[in-house]
């Protein structure tokens, strides 16, 4: 299923990191690692790529998480939003995002609304968290824009340059959005009808249950270009490299035979 804010210009989509190529979910790496994106995040460090190979099978095998890379119409990788720590049972959950450097303009905003209205509409949330680190004085800015509050400052929270710094707790409730989205919506429009923001999502995984036959056909398809992927990081880069993806592989084809072995018993 697709969501879209209507709009006659630039188109964005995001979509769930693992239905990408595996070239793309290797290139994510290069945003993650941007200086100005690093540097408001709890870890700061530049990412290797066996750490940013683990965080993908992370957030595979992590039903709590959701995962969305944003791209442009040319394919080309302009951020990530992300949603952690999803509770069905209270219907809470935390979101982040960020953008590279060459993706502003108005589309933070854009992706703001739409991912705030998706979150509300179709998740079956009703309160949204976030937290930013203190210092980062525009985002706390635009989240409360978008009808987050201030609800709490938790003081020399992180290390951060060697020095302990706080984080700011801010949350919006359903209810709060669906009060002050309209007028919202009026008030930025012309900020976001410059952009067609389409959120590729699968609506009837909202559990994250999958029939066996499912889940194996989605194992096969992300082995599908990684042998080749494998020969060209060799080629490209060095054998290391190519070694974690082979790995990837071999794991991937376990998971493939362990759902066969659970298909099979099914009654």
């Amino acid at each position: 299923m697709v969501i879209q804010n209507i709009s006659k210009q630039k188109k964005i989509e995001l979509i769930p990191l693992g239905d990408l190529s595996t070239e793309l979910q290797l290139n994510v790496r290069d945003v993650r690692n941007e200086e100005e994106i690093r540097r408001w995040m709890y870890t700061d460090h530049i990412i290797g790529l066996n750490e940013h190979l683990d965080w993908i099978n992370k957030i595979r095998n992590d039903k709590r998480k959701m995962v969305f890379v944003v791209m442009n119409e040319d394919g080309e990788i302009l951020g990530i939003v992300s949603l952690n720590r999803i509770d069905h049972l209270h219907k809470n959950t935390d979101w982040a995002y960020y953008l590279t450097k060459s993706a502003r303009g108005g589309l933070g905003s854009a992706i703001e609304y739409s991912f705030i209205d998706f979150i509300f509409d179709k998740l079956d949330i009703q309160k949204l968290n976030c937290e930013v680190v203190a210092g980062n004085d525009a985002v706390v800015k635009l989240h409360k824009k978008f009808l987050f509050e201030e609800e709490g400052f938790r003081r020399s929270n992180v290390i951060k340059e060697g020095k302990r710094i706080g984080v700011h707790f801010l949350g919006l409730t359903k209810e709060g959005w669906e009060v002050g989205k309209g007028d919202l919506f009026e008030k930025y429009k012309n900020i976001f009808n410059k952009f067609s923001i389409a959120i590729q999502w699968d609506a009837e995984n909202l559990t994250g249950k999958k029939h066996p036959i499912d889940e194996i056909e989605a194992a096969r398809a992300r082995n599908n270009l990684n042998w080749m992927n494998i020969l060209r990081l060799v080629l490209e880069l060095s054998p290391e490299h190519g070694k974690a993806l082979v790995k990837n592989i071999r794991d991937i084809d376990k998971e493939v035979s362990d759902l066969t072995d659970k298909l099979i018993s099914l009654k």
